[in-house]
């Protein structure tokens, strides 16, 4: 008995912690300002997203066609449409590259010589800090004294 507890409790942990997941998408395409703009599409689009989620770590890697075969409710085109939208396609992006990176340590660990240039190609295409300065000076005209 005490241990069908522990695991209902496990269980409504494991819930909370999509929720968690699900509202970051989710909220992320609430506060879009494109989004914004169009109600009916907002609401299209937030509809996609939480029956993307529904089956996140295996949507995470299918293609326009595969989630239309899967949830043909939508079309194939809007499928592309949602996967392309730049807050959903960055939010995909940040769970592939931490699969990669998790991969590419595993191989380091095993010896595997190739998890190497992964590495080096993650944090070559990692998140960049821009620590750049734009400095403007304005130099007076030039004047050739000699002429006057």
């Amino acid at each position: 008995m005490g241990e069908n507890i522990k695991k209902t409790k496990k269980s409504v942990k494991n819930d909370e912690k999509n929720d968690e997941i699900d509202n970051k998408l989710v909220e992320s395409l609430k506060k879009d300002e494109k989004l914004n703009e169009d109600r009916e599409y907002r609401m299209h689009i937030i509809s996609m997203a939480t029956m993307f989620l529904e089956d996140f770590s295996d949507n995470i890697y299918k293609t326009s066609i595969e989630m239309n075969l899967k949830i043909p409710y939508f079309s194939v085109d809007a499928w592309k449409d949602f996967l392309n939208y730049p807050v959903v396609r960055k939010y995909i992006k940040s769970f592939r590259d931490e699969k990669i990176d998790m991969v590419a340590d595993q191989g380091l660990a095993e010896g595997d010589k190739g998890a190497v240039s992964i590495k080096k190609a993650m944090q070559e295409n990692g998140p960049q800090v821009n620590n750049s300065n734009i400095i403007l000076i304005r130099l007076p005209e030039k004047r050739d004294d000699f002429l006057e």
